[in-house]
């Protein structure tokens, strides 16, 4: 039982590493968005009225706004890819890894225990027919599962 209680303490541990990890790259990309979007509104306002002051004097005051909504539309567009480029799978996959080993570990370990079940099982309803030739079967599976619950301790 030590390998089966290690391995749910490593799916623990992997499952709040990857869990800290996620959280720390979706903080970062929060803070990212907001001062991305503080400082392109504070560039966005001036650079809109310098450019509509200078589109102003070469078309229609309603063709420079056109104009300007336009840059503007394409520059929160880069700024949502260049946030949206931040990726926590690359960074938890060695992580996930070894959850999965330590889940397929005690799927092995649970499908002995309970082949070892069936078999005492068996053993006791055999023991009807032939009550001494049934002591050994019953007794042998007993035997080897005390053997390997002291080996593994």
């Amino acid at each position: 039982m030590s390998r089966l209680s290690r391995n749910l303490v490593t799916i623990y541990r992997t499952e709040r590493l990857i869990a800290r990890r996620r959280l720390a790259v979706v903080q970062q990309q929060t803070i990212l968005f907001g001062i991305a979007g503080i400082a392109a509104l504070l560039a966005l306002v001036l650079l809109n009225l310098a450019l509509f002051f200078a589109l102003q004097s070469t078309m229609s005051p309603a063709s420079a706004s056109a104009v300007l909504a336009l840059g503007n539309l394409g520059f929160a567009g880069l700024l949502v890819l260049i946030a949206r480029r931040s990726s926590v799978e690359d960074e938890v996959a060695p992580v996930v890894e070894v959850r999965d080993m330590a889940i397929a570990d005690i799927e092995d370990e649970l499908e002995e225990v309970a082949t070892e079940a069936r078999e005492v099982v068996q053993a006791v309803k055999s023991i009807g027919s032939n009550p001494l030739g049934s002591a050994t079967t019953v007794l042998v599976p007993l035997i080897s599962m005390l053997i390997k619950s002291r080996s593994n301790e």
